[in-house]
């Protein structure tokens, strides 16, 4: 991600979450050493997915993996997420978490196919709509 793109992150964010993040707070991301954001792009250059951990000591937590509605089921997910792994291990991250809303099924597929462990749930963690997290680590 970069500040070309930002506004088109901040637009993902909107469409596929209540609570996703402001263009203001990517934004803020774009000068943090501990963030790493990466952006999906079509042939015109408009932001189709997107995907983010910001890194603690040799852990990482994975920010939103948001895939534009229209780009779905391509393996866009797949590969930004494989690619944001793979750049958290050059970093030295030895250890990655997440946490999905209870009834996004597909999301929760996709972690798991990935070796993403159910760590346990939190209960009301969501709202609008109201839904319990599941907490996936993958050491």
């Amino acid at each position: 991600m970069d500040s070309d793109n930002v506004s088109g992150v901040a637009e993902l964010e909107k469409q596929n979450f209540s609570d996703g993040w402001s263009e203001a707070s990517l934004r803020e991301e774009l000068d943090n050493p501990y963030a790493l954001y990466l952006v999906a792009l079509d042939d015109s250059d408009v932001v189709i997915g997107a995907a983010g951990l910001i890194q603690s000591m040799d852990e990482a937590d994975i920010m939103n993996v948001s895939i534009a509605k229209d780009a779905r089921r391509q393996g866009i997910a797949s590969k930004l997420l494989t690619a944001l792994l793979d750049e958290g291990k050059k970093r030295g991250i030895n250890a990655f978490t997440l946490e999905v809303r209870e009834t996004n099924t597909s999301a929760r597929a996709l972690y798991e196919k990935f070796g993403f462990e159910n760590a346990g749930t939190r209960k009301d963690f969501y709202t609008n709509p109201a839904d319990n997290a599941v907490i996936y680590w993958l050491r």
